[in-house]
C-alpha cells in the first residue's frame, strides 16, 4: 500500500472526533493505530496515550521507570506496553524505538513528549550549572532528535506516518528562570520545520504542539518548588480562557495524527487558551 492510499481516508467520526484509524488509512484488515509516546504514562503524556487508546490504537510508552505505567496496563491490557528509556541517551532511544516497533508490528505515529519540565526545568541564570545545561539539552532536544531518527525507517516501512513534538509557549514567551528550557523548546519548533521538509517525500508529517498553562498532577508541587527558588510561573492568571487540561493537548494531538490533518506539516500548533494573544 503506498502513502497516497494510506492517507486517502473517509470522513471523520459521527461525533466529530478525528478517527485515528485514518492516520494513514489503516483500514484493510487491521484498523489499529500503532503509536509510541515517550513520557506517555504521566500528565500530558498520559492523556495523549489514553486518547490514542480510546480510538482503538495500540501504544508503547517510554519511561525511565516503566512500572509507572502499571495502571495503564491494568486498564487497557495488551493494547499498551511500557518499555524503559532515557531519551537523553541516543543508543537507548534507538533500542527503545526498534523494540517498540517490533512489539507493535510496525509504526504509524511517534509522539516526542518526554522532557524535563516544571520546577526542574527552571533555574535562574546565575545558578545554572554545566551539568544542568547538558542534561536539559540532551533530554529536551536530544530526545526528540534521537527518537525521530530511530523512527524514520519504521515509518517509511509503514508507507508514511506522523511525528509529533510537544513544545511549549515558553518558546515564544519564556517564564522567569526558563532560559534554557525555553531555548530547547524553540529548538524543538525549529527541528519540526526542518524534519517536515526533509521527510515529506516519504509521506511523514512532522508537527509540534505548544501547550500553555496546563493543570497537571504536579502543578501544586511545582509551584512550591518554584517559589523556593524565588521564581513564579510568569503566566499564572494571564490566560484568557484560564488554565487548560491535559485532555486539551491530547485532543489536539489526536486531530493532528488523523486524516483530517493530512495537509498539516512543519508548523507549531499553539494550544494556550489565548495566553499569547
Amino acid at each position: 500500500m503506498n502513502n497516497q492510499q494510506r492517507i486517502a481516508g473517509r470522513d471523520g467520526r459521527p461525533d466529530g472526533r478525528a478517527d485515528l484509524a485514518l492516520v494513514v488509512g489503516l483500514c484493510q484488515g487491521d484498523c489499529m493505530l500503532r503509536a509510541i509516546v515517550t513520557g506517555g504514562a504521566t500528565n500530558i503524556g498520559l492523556a495523549i496515550t489514553e486518547r490514542l487508546l480510546a480510538d482503538d490504537g495500540r501504544v508503547v510508552v517510554g519511561q525511565p521507570d516503566p512500572s509507572v505505567a502499571s495502571t495503564l496496563i491494568d486498564k487497557y491490557g495488551d493494547r499498551v506496553k511500557a518499555l524503559a528509556v532515557d531519551v537523553s541517551d541516543a543508543a537507548q532511544c534507538r533500542r527503545f524505538v526498534d523494540d517498540a516497533a517490533r512489539e507493535l508490528g510496525g509504526l504509524d505515529v511517534l509522539v516526542n513528549n518526554a522532557a524535563i519540565t516544571g520546577a526542574g526545568a527552571l533555574t535562574p541564570l546565575a545558578e545554572l550549572s554545566p551539568e544542568e545545561f547538558d542534561r536539559m539539552i540532551r533530554t529536551n532536544l536530544g530526545g526528540p532528535v534521537f527518537c525521530s531518527q530511530a523512527s524514520v525507517s519504521h515509518l517509511r516501512q509503514s508507507g508514511g506516518g506522523v511525528i509529533i513534538h510537544i513544545s511549549s509557549v515558553n518558546a515564544s514567551k519564556p517564564q522567569p528562570g526558563a532560559l534554557l528550557y525555553a531555548a530547547t523548546k524553540s529548538a524543538v519548533d525549529s527541528i519540526t520545520r526542518s524534519m517536515a521538509r526533509e521527510l515529506a517525500p516519504d509521506g511523514i508529517r512532522v508537527v509540534a504542539v505548544a501547550p500553555g498553562d496546563i493543570r497537571v498532577d504536579t502543578s501544586a508541587a511545582s509551584a512550591q518548588a518554584m517559589a523556593a527558588k524565588g521564581l513564579d510561573s510568569g503566566i499564572e492568571g494571564l490566560t484568557p480562557l484560564g488554565a487548560g487540561e491535559p485532555q486539551d493537548i491530547a485532543d489536539t494531538v489526536a486531530f493532528l495524527c488523523s486524516d483530517q490533518a493530512k495537509f498539516v506539516t512543519g508548523t507549531t500548533w499553539v494550544v494556550d487558551g489565548g495566553l499569547l494573544a
